[in-house]
């Protein structure tokens, strides 16, 4: 029985060993020809047919890039493009968006080569090179950007390329867009434009070079974030706002512009921080009739014109900034209601800053070791409260204008006057230190000012006015021919002491005697 059992197993061995080599001869005969085939027909990562032979050999220089002798025109009919273009892919959908990729356009003088138009789908256009597009008189309306986008939303340009197009990217009548990481630049216009765009994401692009115009063009477009960009070298502007409100202008770098880094024309309500404009042949930041604006931690340095310059430009505040180094004046203004606090404007050729306007405020700002004078007013009603005007070459604080306010400003160490007033009236002067300069305080051709409290030691005039000014009252200054020293300090504290104690006392005497009266 055990015999028998025995040959059975073995029979059954080599039976199933037959069988299992049929099986993989049959396999390899007919189905694997077939599912080669299929596989080649079929793209399983994005379930659609793929291309012919013939025309991948014609488009792709390797796996997975396209090189086109024609334009993409997209207006409405992604699924139409998805289903014919195997550089297209995806349904649209936010987790799911169309995809355009690894293309490079190249048809020289024949409009926008990608235009996209009427699309209200998620889709993405990325590591694609654009270039040698060109249209019209009016490249805006008939063409001439390199990628161009009209009256889209949802769309993102990642790490594209454009260059030596008449507009490298542009945006018109688009809203909910982002374009991240694209280099714009070598072209006719602007690398960036934006026409009538709102609430879209302009960050860490690279926009330089662009020959006519400006670097990035932002115009009458609101609503925008635009941060992190880099906009040097450009033969205009590297960065304008025309007409363009609400923006937030953050962390971007504007430098070495034939005009001025970042300017803002006829633009409110825009909000501009930790930007840098060096280098630029005008300004850094120019403001031109433009209210309402937030300028803070922007560094405007070692440009040819001024750093910061507002012009006509009215209710803007200015916090914390930094103009050095420049040709002009570190920080210039022209216009009503402004607010400067906290701003560096130290080492400029002219002045630190200079304010041509009234009703102006200007607080804890430092202006130093200018060529000229530290902080020039030419205006009224303005009000100057503790800002250093230190080691100018001319005045520390000069005032040309009326009604204004000077208080407890410190003007040390200028070759000339701490505080020089001219034609300057009824002005009040008081609490403000100016010491170790030629006059403490000079006034000339001025009239009716109050000139009170204020600590004038170790100039070599304490104070003066000429035979053409009338009426000035000087009460309470301190005039110190050597500057105190610790023990001086010291006894003018115990005095102090003494006085205020004797006050009290007289106070307190007087109160009884009061109250005596009161009970009788």
């Amino acid at each position: 029985m055990k015999l028998i059992k025995r040959g059975l197993k073995m029979l059954f061995r080599k039976i199933r060993s037959k069988i299992v080599f049929l099986w993989i001869f049959f396999f390899s005969l007919f189905l694997l020809p077939i599912i080669s085939h299929a596989s080649y027909e079929f793209d399983n990562s994005t379930n659609k047919k793929r291309v012919g032979e013939g025309s991948i050999k014609k488009n792709l220089k390797s796996s997975g890039y396209w090189n086109l002798e024609f334009k993409i025109h997209i207006d409405n009919n992604w699924s139409e493009t998805e289903s014919t273009y195997d550089w297209c892919s995806g349904s649209g959908t936010w987790s799911d968006p169309y995809v355009i990729e690894n293309v490079k356009v190249n048809v020289v003088n024949s409009g926008s080569h990608i235009l996209i138009e009427n699309s209200n789908v998620y889709f993405r256009i990325k590591n694609s090179t654009i270039y040698n597009s060109s249209s019209g008189m009016f490249p805006i309306y008939e063409g001439g950007g390199g990628i161009k986008m009209v009256n889209v939303t949802k769309g993102t340009l990642i790490n594209n390329i454009a260059f030596y197009n008449k507009y490298g990217i542009l945006l018109s009548y688009s809203e909910n867009n982002t374009l991240s990481g694209n280099t714009a630049n070598n072209n006719t216009y602007s690398g960036i434009f934006l026409l009538e765009s709102n609430n879209n994401l302009i960050w860490g692009n690279t926009v330089n070079y662009n020959l006519d115009m400006v670097g990035m063009h932002i115009y009458l477009s609101n609503n925008n974030t635009i941060s992190g960009n880099t906009v040097n070298n450009n033969n205009g502007e590297g960065m304008l706002l025309e007409r363009s409100n609400k923006n937030n202008i953050s962390e971007n770098n504007a430098t070495n512009n034939k005009k001025s880094g970042i300017y803002l024309l006829g633009s409110n309500n825009n909000t501009l921080s930790g930007n840098t404009a060096n280098n630029n042949t005008d300004s850094g930041i120019f403001l031109h009739y433009s209210d309402n604006n937030t300028l803070s931690g922007n560094t405007a340095n070692n440009n040819t014109d001024s750093g910061i310059k507002l012009g006509r430009s009215d209710n803007n505040t200015l916090s914390g900034n930094t103009a050095n180094n420049n040709t002009d004046s570190g920080i210039i203004f022209g216009g009503v209601y402004n607010t400067l606090s906290g701003n560096t404007a130290n080492n400029n050729k002219r002045s630190g800053i200079l304010v041509f306007s009234n009703n102006n405020t200007l607080s804890g700002n430092t202006a130093n070791d200018n060529t000229y004078s530290g902080i020039i007013l030419v205006g009224g009603y303005n009000i100057l409260s503790g800002n250093s005007a230190n080691n100018n070459k001319m005045s520390g604080i000069l005032v040309n204008g009326d009604n204004n306010h000077v208080w407890e400003n410190f003007a040390n160490y200028n070759n000339e006057s701490g505080i020089f007033l001219h034609y300057s009236d009824n002005n009040s002067v008081s609490g403000n230190f100016a010491n170790n300069n030629y006059y403490g305080i000079n006034l000339t051709i001025s009239n009716f000012n109050n000139i009170t409290g204020n600590t004038l030691f170790d100039n070599k005039i304490c104070y003066s006015e000429d035979e053409t000014s009338i009426g000035n009252t000087f009460k309470y200054n301190i005039c110190v021919k050597g500057e105190p020293n610790e023990d001086n300090w010291i006894i003018l504290g115990v005095i102090g002491i003494i006085i205020a104690s004797l006050i009290l006392i007289g106070l307190s005497v007087l109160f009884w005697q009061f109250k005596r009266k009161v009970k009788r």
